[in-house]
């Protein structure tokens, strides 16, 4: 049964469409997308369907090959490593810029972002929640630039992919959060880089699990 959708901001009701499906692993790994049938599939022209998927393309969901169009991009342990370690990068170079410089009011809306990621109780909770609070941990540092590419980071994205639907270690995610936020409040740039350090190796730890249950990809 075909999905309508309506005219206004088609192009990104298209895009929210076509992530979310790729989000929940409605499309395989390795899968061809044909832009003819999801523009039928959808009612909308080729233009959107094509903007979207050129989208999804920069963020790592989907990998295109010349003459040969676009496929679903698979999660491996080999890719999601590569993705922890810039991520781990950038966030302690955030933390070298921003420890110890952040303002009370900054500090406070950190403490509120962490206290979202407890309330979480679903997945979409929870995605929502964890992107916003390190989002705001990187947006500390002043850099917009650096803020701008971990938002494209692949590996956050990844790790929706590899959760499907699921919230896992919930408990132990939302303390590594609290001591990260203690560390910046406490000025200690050492503890911050510790934290951080830990928070990163557990989320590699449950994907690499999650991909070695799924067979060595997702």
């Amino acid at each position: 049964m075909a999905t309508t959708l309506t005219a206004t901001s088609l192009h990104d009701q298209v895009y929210e469409e076509l992530r979310a499906r790729l989000l929940t692993r409605r499309h395989v790994p390795g899968e061809k997308l044909s832009l003819h049938e999801l523009a039928a599939e959808l009612g909308v022209s080729r233009s959107p369907v094509h903007h979207a998927l050129t989208r999804l393309v920069s963020e790592g969901l989907l990998t295109v090959k010349a003459r040969r169009g676009y496929f679903v991009t698979p999660v491996t342990a080999a890719a999601l490593a590569e993705g922890y370690e810039v991520r781990l990068a950038l966030e302690l170079h955030a933390a070298d810029r921003a420890v110890g410089q952040v303002s009370e009011e900054d500090l406070r809306a950190f403490r509120s972002l962490l206290d979202d990621t407890a309330a979480a109780i679903s997945h979409e909770q929870w995605d929502g929640a964890n992107a916003a609070f390190h989002e705001h941990q990187i947006d500390l540092a002043g850099n917009e630039l650096l803020s701008r590419f971990y938002r494209e980071l692949s590996v956050n994205l990844m790790m929706q992919v590899i959760r499907g639907g699921h919230l896992e270690d919930h408990a132990s995610l939302v303390t590594e959060h609290r001591r990260i936020v203690e560390a910046f409040e406490a000025g200690h740039l050492d503890e911050a880089e510790q934290a951080i350090g830990a928070h990163v190796e557990t989320g590699k730890r449950i994907a690499l699990e999650a991909i070695e249950r799924a067979g060595g990809v997702l």
